[in-house]
């Protein structure tokens, strides 16, 4: 009966065919107290597994918006949540078998789960941003406001936790009735966790949150917790099978010389599977850092994408427990644990070798469609995930079983061996990552941690090797010897391991700088062609800046329009420094006397100088600090007002969707002075309409006089706190006196054509339009269509299909004719460029003709028949 459980078992049913049928006969019998079979209480794991990754990847969201998104906040994230995981599985499975209740316990561990689920919801969603805003009301600085807060939140994720960490064990406990067959027993229940896990992330990522809303996704967890406490509430706790068979107080013994043995058997078997696990824990969950990391140089980084890889690795475990309980005939040896970890470490140095050369491996043969969006999100990280992080975490499913198995002595001991194992594997799991974010990646890069973790497998399998004093234990000896120090000499010896953006690879670029730091990889490559060739520089696989002519003019505008609309700004926040062109686009008007700019990756401030045509070497400006860390985190925490805030972050379906929701401009609007304006990038590619609309709805509902303003096929989405009415005299004096900039054409007229919708016009769009809300962040959670081309031009010809008439903003307007000219001409531009964007330049140098024709006055349309006519 491998892999199935033995047919002792209290109401045992062998075939996986009728869990349907048992899970139906158990509801019948409710009201007559029947006791649940087999097959439902582990369909009740099953639940506990899918509810449990319901609240990790929610709580892990949602966290982020307030603590950062950060490596080493979502580090200190994990580390609270599997420390709750590990004491509770500890706690609760001793108490489980100490007292004999494990029905009871159980039940009460899903009751507590569901309603502190639903308590750190509360309090993580709504109570840790409103402790924010009081202690930034107060004045805190933010650093001493995150020494209180963090710890607050830590606990907050600790606490529902710990009760979720005791489901497993506990439910173990109950589900096993017999010693026949304990070890493929514990790795079967070990499979049904970790497979509900699985499809409880899947299942989060992408369809609840979207469909759901974040709100509803967690009451549908709750939802199952209490369901489940419902079910062990209204059933009658089994008896034991065998109410004769007594617990053995002490081993039995045949003589002094067997005491002996058994109790060196026991040691070694302790030793084997606590520090095994421990091991592997420290190992593979530090490696989850480390791949993550790497995959985010490599990935279109999407919540869909890196779901897919979280899901994957818990595949893993299941198959790996799976198997387990498959192929556990035998009973398990102290050595079957350090020649598990000496496999392992090969797997992950084969697995090394394969991501390193992705690009060419996986993703060039693939992805050779640039618009194969679905191929490049879903089915190239999945394949690669398969080749290099499942085989690593299906040994570590097989081994957390096998660990259970050394030490738990019979069917008695089974929750508290396997509280035990979780606790340590939990440890493990805990240090593992905090190293690879706080220390490994820092000092040895990404690529060359990933052999830092063979390494140490290496050495552990060499270790326990050594403890558990085997006889067979000789050829592991020199294998752990000998691949230790062929690994700790790659460390000492080997180069840097560049690990770079595939269009690095792809086109062949030279590489004038790289740098690695936790949060990010950046590097400034050079195309083929020698000094004189374009410059690229990107932060893992999304680059800073285009090097287009329209993508320079759009940053440009969201540095310069609020002070040309009237803002007399003293204090600016930029969120985003990039490379500075958008940053000193803000300091060339000189009433700027402090610009704070929070970067993410803050060290990306030494590519600025590679660009100081563009950003006039904004990087020596006494006026500009530069501070690391998640933009919104920062509004959260701080209480510093702003004259201006400025965003130009990356698209919001790549990691940047919580910078468009309506709480986060209100996060904006609150930290704003009277008068203060919000500047921020709109794209216009990569969204449905209904979304791309969305945005703009929610950005106004927030602004009521907020305006959206045409840069060729960028936007810019420009709020105040207070009236906007533009005095047009004033606007032509202020653009005047800026100083002349020969990458941005500033002629007042021009620049006035380029609004194109008033609070007025976006006040008139349909009601169905929906707001992009955290609740319900639809662009960040998007449909794949979203990545259709047609989008950009839809959303570029609704733009110019509802301009407003600039007089509903622009007041005194000396010269209406040659107003409506400019109009016109921009109008005939954005119509030129909408045919550009399906393929037909001529129909695009025909329209610009007709623009000069229309609007002879703007300087711009020349330059861009030339632009444009020399194929750029």
């Amino acid at each position: 009966m491998a892999g199935r459980l033995n047919p002792t078992y209290y109401n045992y049913r062998p075939r996986q065919a009728g869990i349907l049928c048992n899970f139906a006969s158990d509801f019948s019998g409710l009201m007559k107290n029947r006791t649940l079979s087999t097959t439902t209480l582990l369909l009740l794991v099953f639940f506990a597994g899918c509810s449990f990754l319901i609240y990790e990847v929610s709580y892990f969201r949602l966290l982020a918006l307030s603590l950062g998104a950060t490596v080493k906040a979502s580090t200190l994230v994990l580390a609270a949540y599997m420390a709750g995981f590990g004491a509770g599985a500890w706690i609760w499975g001793r108490l489980a078998d100490k007292r004999k209740s494990h029905h009871r316990l159980l039940m009460l561990l899903f009751t507590f789960s569901g309603i502190l689920g639903l308590l750190g919801y509360l309090m993580i969603s709504d109570g840790i941003p409103a402790i924010y805003e009081v202690l930034a009301t107060s004045g805190m600085p933010v650093q001493t406001a995150d020494r209180l807060i963090t710890p607050l939140s830590l606990a907050l994720l600790f606490v529902p936790a710990f009760f979720m960490g005791g489901v497993l064990p506990v439910a173990s406990g109950l589900i096993i009735r017999s010693d026949q067959g304990l070890a493929g027993s514990i790795g079967k229940i070990y499979a049904w966790e970790t497979i509900g896990s699985a499809l409880g992330g899947l299942a989060t990522g992408f369809v609840l949150i979207r469909a759901l809303g974040q709100q509803n996704t967690v009451f549908s967890a709750i939802a199952l917790n209490l369901i489940s406490a419902l079910l062990l509430m209204l059933s009658r706790p089994q008896t034991d099978q065998n109410p004769a068979a007594k617990i053995p107080e002490k081993p039995l013994r045949s003589g002094k010389q067997e005491s002996k043995n058994e109790a060196g058997k026991l040691t070694a078997n302790n030793i084997a599977a606590l520090a095994g696990t421990f091991i592997l824990g420290f190992a593979v969950i530090g490696l989850q850092v480390v791949w993550f990391r790497i995959f985010r140089i490599y990935m279109t980084n999407t919540s869909y994408t890196f779901s897919l890889i979280a899901s994957i690795v818990i595949l893993g475990l299941f198959a790996g427990s799976r198997y387990f309980a498959a192929s556990s005939k035998k009973p398990a040896t102290s050595l079957s644990m350090p020649v598990l970890l000496l496999i392992t470490a090969a797997v992950v140095v084969a697995g090394a070798g394969i991501l390193i050369r992705i690009p060419e491996l996986i993703m060039f043969p693939l992805a050779g469609d640039q618009d194969a969006y679905f191929m490049r999100i879903i089915v190239i990280p999945a394949i690669s995930a398969l080749l290099v992080i499942l085989p690593v975490t299906f040994l570590s499913g097989y081994g957390f079983p096998l660990a259970c198995s050394l030490i738990t002595k019979n069917q008695h001991d089974v929750s508290n061996s396997m509280g035990r194992v979780l606790l340590f594997n939990t440890l493990g799991s805990i240090t593992g990552p905090a190293i690879a974010a706080f220390l490994l990646i820092p000092l040895l890069g990404a690529g060359r941690s990933v052999v830092f973790y063979a390494l140490i497998l290496l050495i552990a399998a060499l270790l326990i090797s050594l403890k558990i004093r085997q006889f067979k234990t000789g050829k592991l000896k020199a294998i752990a010897i000998s691949g230790s120090l062929i690994l700790l000499i790659f460390l000492i010896v080997s180069p840097e391991l560049k690990i770079l953006p595939p269009s690095f690879t792809r086109f062949d670029r030279e590489i004038i700088e790289y740098r690695e730091s936790v949060e990010g990889t950046w590097v400034v490559g050079r195309e083929p062609g020698g000094k004189g060739a374009a410059l690229s520089t990107y932060v893992n696989n999304s680059a800073v800046i285009g090097s287009s002519y329209d993508a320079i003019k759009v940053v440009k505008m969201v540095g310069h329009l609020p002070f040309y609309a009237g803002l007399k700004g003293k204090d600016v926040l930029v969120v985003g420094f990039g490379i500075g062109v958008t940053t000193s686009a803000i300091a060339s008007h000189p009433e700027v006397e402090h610009i704070d700019c929070i970067e993410l990756v803050a060290g990306l401030k030494d590519a600025a100088h590679y660009y100081s045509g563009l950003n006039n070497n904004i990087q020596k400006d006494k006026r500009l600090k530069v501070i690391a860390g998640d933009g919104r985190h920062y509004l959260q925490a701080t209480g510093k007002k702003y004259d201006l805030i400025s965003s130009d972050p990356t698209h919001p379906i790549l990691g940047s969707g919580s910078l468009y929701t309506k709480e986060y401009f209100e996060l904006c609007r609150s930290r704003l002075n009277p008068g203060g304006m919000v500047s921020q990038y709109l794209p216009l590619h990569k969204l449905l309409p209904e979304d791309f609309q969305g945005i703009i709805k929610t950005f106004h509902s927030v602004f009521p006089q907020s305006t959206v303003w045409l840069g060729h096929n960028h936007a810019v989405l420009l709020g105040v706190n207070g009236q906007l009415s533009i005095d047009f005299n004033q606007w032509s004096a202020r653009i005047a006196a800026s100083p002349g900039d020969p990458y941005f054409y500033n002629n007042p007229y021009h620049l006035a054509a380029c609004l194109v919708l008033d609070h007025t016009a976006i006040a008139g769009f349909s009601p169905s339009v929906q707001l992009n809300t955290d609740n319900f962040p639809s662009p960040e959670f998007f449909r794949f269509s979203s990545f259709d081309s047609r989008n950009l031009t839809q959303n570029l010809m609704f733009l110019n299909q509802n301009r407003c008439e600039t007089s509903r903003i622009f007041t005194d307007i000396p010269d209406q004719e040659m107003m409506q000219r400019f109009t016109e001409g921009n109008r005939l531009l954005t119509e030129g460029i909408g045919y550009d964007l399906s393929g037909d330049r001529r129909n695009l140098i025909k329209k610009l003709r007709e623009a000069i024709s229309v609007n002879p006055e703007n300087e711009e349309y020349p330059f861009l028949i030339r632009f444009y006519g020399s194929g750029r």
